[in-house]
């Protein structure tokens, strides 16, 4: 490590000058939370006063509680539905002018020929989607307000999903485009996971849901997940997700994928009922979801070894399917079974079959 900093009060040394690529260095964005960037009016997140914060090499500014809307959009004039936006700061290049804030679709810096890597800096971002309703305990209500009153179900609205937000030290430790925080460090996809086209899984409005018609199981599932950064969750973690989605329904769709007359699988996000409390689309019908959790059959009573992985080595077990891992949430055509806390305990992990899905989460930075 070389000497960054000496004390030569002339500064005639460059060491001893105090740059904003050397205060950039030594800290990155200083605020006074982690969650400096909060959803704060439907429309509208908040950049918090009091960050300090150094664009490119020649400025450092200082953040006043400032409001962002559509009106800060770098193009078109609204939100769409099932998009990622990233929320930069941006220098307008003269010492008399204060920071400039756009929010973009862009992942690596705002539209238009002014702005690049040089001259902004990318401080969070959110994603416009369904939210359901819910109260100051985050439990699902009705448009009266009562919690899961007459008429609950369909209490939802397109907006920036208010857990969405992130910030640069408030995020999961993957690429945090299209996730929710769940609380106690946990963030989780808001769309089940379809195929990102690279061997791993990305959570995408209107994707196609990944299952064992590409050849899924548990065990690819859970590889397919650690490539993106990501794992499956446990059975409580799923359940605490799913609270607030409203139970399936035999003779119709309208809560979420589910109807007994349903053939196949649908693209993720189409059914406005079917979101969580915590603003996660389909944990409810449409696939089962894989969960990080396994049983044993306790009915069988003789063990011996079974070679059902094919290459993989073999499992020592009570019968030829005696370890299960569970499956959560219901399919396209459980109708009633359907719910936040339907679990199937009967697939073995290296079952491939169409109807068993993958719903991810990943740990915060």
């Amino acid at each position: 490590m070389s000497r960054l900093f000496v004390y030569d009060e002339n500064m005639t040394d460059e060491r001893a000058k105090i740059t904003v690529a050397k205060m950039a260095a030594i800290s990155d964005i200083v605020a006074p939370e982690k969650q400096y960037i909060q959803y704060t009016a439907k429309g509208e997140v908040t950049v918090m006063g009091g960050c300090v914060i150094a664009v490119g090499e020649t400025s450092v500014f200082k953040t006043v509680e400032t409001a962002l809307t559509k009106a800060n959009l770098d193009q078109g004039s609204d939100f769409a539905h099932g998009s990622d936006y990233y929320i930069y700061i941006c220098d307008p290049g003269t010492d008399d002018q204060d920071e400039i804030y756009l929010i973009s679709l862009n992942s690596s810096w705002p539209d238009g020929d002014a702005w690049d890597d040089t001259n902004t800096r990318k401080l969070g971002g959110f994603h416009y989607g369904r939210v359901r309703n819910v109260d100051d305990y985050g439990q699902a209500i009705n448009t009266s307000g009562s919690v899961r009153g007459s008429g609950w179900e369909s209490n939802t609205r397109v907006d920036i999903i208010p857990n969405s937000v992130w910030t640069t030290k408030h995020r999961p430790k993957c690429e945090p485009s299209s996730m929710v925080y769940l609380g106690n460090a946990l963030w989780g996809d808001i769309y089940l996971s379809s195929d990102d086209g690279a061997n791993g899984l990305q959570s995408v409005y209107g994707g196609t849901p990944i299952t064992g018609t590409e050849g899924l199981n548990w065990y690819i599932a859970g590889e397919r997940a650690r490539r993106v950064g990501k794992r499956l969750p446990d059975y409580m973690e799923f359940t605490v997700a799913a609270d607030g989605s409203p139970q399936g329904l035999d003779a119709s769709n309208t809560n979420g994928w589910t109807a007994t007359t349903n053939t196949a699988r649908t693209t993720v996000g189409q059914i406005a009922n079917a979101v969580s409390a915590l603003n996660i689309c389909d944990l409810v019908g449409n696939v089962w979801k894989w969960l990080n959790e396994l049983m044993h059959d306790p009915t069988a009573t003789t063990g011996a070894w079974h070679d059902v992985f094919s290459g993989y080595g073999q499992a020592y077990m009570y019968s030829a399917t005696g370890l299960h891992a569970l499956i959560g949430g219901g399919n396209w055509h459980s109708g009633v079974h359907c719910g936040s806390r339907a679990v199937s305990c009967g697939s073995y992990p290296w079952y491939v079959i169409t109807h068993i899905g993958v719903w991810c989460v990943c740990d915060s930075l």
